[in-house]
């Protein structure tokens, strides 16, 4: 009898150490895709740039006048097609400063994806086609189309350069 207690104890242990996992959903749960701006063909920080979710439930300002190299764009699950108010000052600073105003539409499939039981399951995007105005964006590159939790860039916004 006194040797059944000290295995109980060491089974009971074991089941405990084995039960806990330290592979928790440290991921990015969220499958954003990540935009980065462009002036004259390399990315660089743009300054004065303001960005909207156009239709978007409640507030959907991204960046308020802010000066970015990259950016979280978030889709809609719910959705195949997310629209965004892209506004870039120009010669800020000058009294011909003017502000542009673009869109930026991208079209997906919302892909439903189980990662794990410790993450659960999220959206994954496949972008299928973008559009956008030419005011004051040149083009707009899509480097990844399939869109996951990883950190990597999705877009590339090339923005045109003015001297005014």
């Amino acid at each position: 009898m006194r040797l059944l207690v000290p295995i109980i104890l060491a089974l009971l242990a074991c089941l405990c150490v084995t039960a806990c996992s330290d592979d928790g959903c440290y991921d990015n749960g969220s499958s954003l895709p990540l935009a980065t701006f462009c002036l004259n063909g390399s990315q660089q920080t743009v300054t004065g740039v303001t960005i909207m979710g156009i239709g978007a439930p409640g507030d959907s300002l991204l960046a308020d006048s802010s000066s970015l190299s990259e950016i979280y764009l978030p889709l809609r699950a719910s959705v195949g097609t997310t629209s965004f108010a892209i506004s870039r000052w120009v010669g800020a600073g000058t009294t011909m400063a003017q502000k542009l105003h673009d869109t930026l539409t991208l079209d997906y499939e919302p892909i439903a994806f189980f990662h794990s039981a410790e993450c659960g399951a999220m959206y994954n995007f496949q972008i299928h086609k973008v559009h956008c105005t030419s005011n004051g964006i040149d083009s707009v590159e899509v480097i990844t189309p399939l869109i996951t939790n990883s950190r990597s860039p999705a877009l590339r916004i090339h923005f045109t350069s003015f001297s005014l």
